[in-house]
């Protein structure tokens, strides 16, 4: 008998093909070479990762697998890895 116990958080799990690039940070414009411009290099990678870890907790939310507080909807695990599920690890 196949258990059904999962199937909404796997299905909710499948990537869009539209959702937004991501963001990235360029230096073409700073010389590595000074203080200054390694710092501001310093903060745009700061502000890049900042968007990009809000973006992935936002992708979580929306996918049902965080709440707001970034707490896990579910401790259950996917039907395959279930005690009772005939997969197994064996590739041979």
């Amino acid at each position: 008998m196949t258990s059904s116990r999962g199937w909404g958080i796997l299905t909710s799990m499948v990537a869009r093909a539209s959702e937004t690039p991501i963001p990235t940070a360029t230096f073409e414009d700073l010389d590595l070479d000074r203080d200054d411009d390694r710092n501001a290099w310093e903060r745009r990678l700061m502000d890049l990762a900042a968007q990009r870890i809000a973006a992935a907790r936002h992708r979580l939310e929306r996918l049902g697998i965080v709440d707001a507080n970034g707490k896990l909807r579910s401790n259950e695990l996917p039907p395959d890895m279930l005690p009772d599920s005939d997969t197994t690890l064996e590739t041979g």
